[in-house]
């Protein structure tokens, strides 16, 4: 999967540089919560995932300049984090469960292939929900578009039951999982 993102020749130009770390910069956020749910697929330990994101993301930024823009950044990104989990692996002499070593390959194909899945997915959703009617839409951005807001928030201002708002969320969402759905297999993704 490469990135949509333009590519910067690594330069001693200072704008170049600035630019190019911004585009490394927009990049990593994009991919940061993947990453942690990476962590946390091949250590079974929220706590333990943490630890070795902190390590994974000190290696990254160190190694930054050596990142092409334009390639594969989950696939770079992951390398970096798999070998941060064998490392962690070695060095921590933990009582408790572990994965075998066979196992936390698997997981970590398989992990690194959800990501793209995930980019998939968010593509589609995208799609699908500007196929929605502007009222369906419309209350879609209000419910989810401001953390702050409740059902019975929006109820209000539309002048709905609470009930009736929430059965219409769930029949949009219905409706964009099969849209979803339909979109990723005409493309052969599922």
């Amino acid at each position: 999967m490469a990135d949509d993102l333009p590519i910067i020749p690594n330069s001693g130009d200072s704008a170049a540089a600035d630019q190019r770390r911004d585009a490394f910069a927009r990049l990593f956020a994009k991919y940061d919560r993947w990453l942690f749910s990476y962590l946390v697929t091949l250590l079974a330990n929220p706590a333990h995932a943490e630890e070795v994101f902190q390590e994974v993301c000190v290696t990254v930024w160190r190694m930054s300049d050596q990142f092409d823009l334009g390639t594969d950044f989950v696939k770079w990104v992951s390398v970096i984090a798999h070998n941060q989990v064998r490392k962690f692996r070695r060095e921590s002499k933990r009582g408790g469960f572990q994965l075998s070593d066979v196992t936390c390959e698997k997981l970590a194909a398989d992990a690194a292939r959800g990501a793209d899945l995930f980019d998939f997915r968010r593509d589609a959703l995208r799609q699908c929900l500007g196929k929605l009617q502007a009222n369906d839409r419309q209350l879609v951005q209000q419910c989810y578009g401001d953390a702050e807001s409740s059902f019975k928030t929006i109820a209000e201002k539309l002048g709905r039951p609470v009930n009736t708002v929430y059965k219409a969320l769930n029949r949009i969402r219905r409706s964009l999982h099969q849209c979803i759905d339909r979109r990723l297999s005409a493309e052969g993704v599922i």
